[in-house]
């Protein structure tokens, strides 16, 4: 492509008959004023177009690095949402198997309280009736004891009250006693009465 130098350097042959010199280094100065504008703006828009190349070229790589790390964000994030899930099930289970662990627990300490309960509750019915036995025997011992004038009570108060009729309420106050609901009474009561037979 030429160059307004070019155009302005141009030297042409003269000829006898041609045209006037003066107009046309006129119109030539004219086309190189013209052509020098041109050419100063196609030289700055090639200046540009290069800048504008190599900001092309650094936006495409951009985007490039930008498609990298939105795909490595987006592979982190599947990942960490994974994790967390596995993480969150890992904790489910463990508190469901506590739970359980718990729960299984508290039943068997509920059975042996209850097996203590019974137990304990029998080991009391024993009691109450060795007791009563031994009182009954007791009763009948006195009564089969020889009465002297100064131990003889009186008349009426025997009569009131023979040992058959002492026995007979005594029975009466044990069977009212076994009618008893010992899950209404406390732990706390029952381990006392298990502690007193002991004694």
């Amino acid at each position: 492509m030429l160059t307004p130098n070019d155009i302005s350097s141009k030297k042409f042959e003269k000829a006898a008959f041609g045209y006037k010199p003066e107009e046309v280094d006129a119109f030539l100065s004219e086309i190189i004023e013209s052509y020098k504008k041109m050419y100063e703006s196609k030289v700055s828009a090639e200046e540009k177009l290069e800048v504008l190349a190599e900001k092309l070229e650094e936006y495409r790589a951009n985007e490039d690095s930008l498609k990298t790390v939105l795909l490595g964000a987006q592979k982190l994030g599947e990942n960490i949402v994974r994790d967390s899930k596995a993480k969150a099930e890992v904790i489910l289970s463990d508190a469901e198997n506590q739970v359980k662990q718990v729960f299984a627990e508290s039943e068997s300490k509920i059975i042996k309280e209850k097996e203590t309960l019974v137990t304990l509750q029998k080991e009391t019915a024993e009691f109450k009736k060795r007791l009563l036995a031994m009182y009954r025997q007791h009763l009948e011992l006195i009564s089969l004891m020889p009465e002297t004038s100064e131990e003889k009570a009186p008349e009426e108060v025997l009569e009131e009250e023979p040992a058959e009729a002492v026995i007979e309420e005594v029975i009466e106050e044990t069977e009212e006693a076994d009618d008893i609901d010992f899950d209404e009474v406390s732990m706390a009561e029952t381990k006392r009465i298990e502690l007193d037979v002991q004694e």
